[in-house]
């Protein structure tokens, strides 16, 4: 399902500054406190943003874009349900739950994050896969050129790239997932993960359901396996299998394995209980 340019970030959002969880969290805590900043003029939301946090220009620019794509913050800066529970437990957003969650948003197909994002981790992340900074910096340049009809400067496209990385590699990011390291050779590798929980991907499966099968209240099993959703969280089929086997148990989806093509059928689309499994029901 194509998501609108209103709902996903912009393709060059972040204002040459990497993600940082401390910024994102400053930014998530100005947003609770003021109800009212979808009425501001964007000069006047910034400045706002600059007083709130004590952040610099270009974060202030950068970061509110950042929460978006992480899921936190709606496009009317408003807490999304994922942004509310992620705060009230884990304010620095430093729990690795936290961080796939934020992670799936960013490279979700149907957004919010950039649609760059969601290409690269389909292309690049898979274990054992080397890559350099390059590699990433060709694809992004072809795919917006070909997706967008857009010719971006080099060092644009250069430094997308690299943020893109030091999400990954920074531990101000989202590096406690350990899906990259850099190499001495100043390449990248891709790691075996720490894995996420059964809920986090449950979560995520939800969302993804919502946005891909939104008529649709079953799939076949290889569909799911075959749609991209198991590559953003590294996962092979045995992991999808005990994902949907502990939501099973939890009555969330049915899966039926009488005789293929096996079908999962969706029960209840109920992401607030799943969060409060993630997170405890504090």
């Amino acid at each position: 399902m194509p998501t609108t340019q209103k709902t996903r970030i912009p393709t060059i959002f972040h204002e040459d500054i990497s993600l940082s969880r401390q910024s994102l969290s400053k930014i998530v805590k100005a947003v609770l406190d003021n109800p009212n900043l979808q009425s501001l003029s964007q000069i006047t939301r910034r400045e706002f943003f600059s007083e709130a946090t004590s952040l610099g220009t270009n974060y202030v620019k950068a970061m509110p874009y950042y929460a978006r794509g992480c899921g936190l913050i709606t496009p009317k800066y408003k807490l999304t349900n994922f942004g509310t529970f992620a705060f009230r437990n884990d304010e620095q957003f430093d729990l690795a739950n936290t961080q796939w969650a934020m992670h799936y948003h960013l490279s979700a197909p149907h957004g919010p994050g950039p649609a760059f994002w969601n290409q690269v981790v389909i292309k690049f992340f898979f274990p054992s896969n080397l890559f350099s900074k390059e590699d990433v910096s060709d694809f992004i340049g072809d795919f917006i050129w070909q997706s967008e009809n857009k010719v971006i400067s080099a060092r644009k496209i250069q430094s997308t790239a690299t943020k893109l990385l030091n999400a990954y590699t920074n531990s101000e990011g989202l590096g406690k997932l350990k899906i990259l390291e850099a190499t001495d050779s100043g390449r990248f590798r891709v790691q075996s993960p720490v894995t996420p929980s059964a809920w986090v991907v449950g979560y995520a499966l939800l969302d993804f359901w919502k946005a891909q099968y939104p008529d649709r209240i079953g799939v076949s099993l290889d569909v799911l396996m075959n749609s991209g959703f198991p590559q953003l969280f590294l996962m092979a089929k045995s992991d999808l299998d005990e994902v949907l086997r502990i939501m099973q148990e939890n009555q969330f989806v049915d899966v039926h394995r009488s005789a293929p093509p096996y079908q999962v059928m969706l029960l209840r689309q109920d992401q607030e209980s799943i969060l409060e499994k993630i997170y405890g029901s504090n």
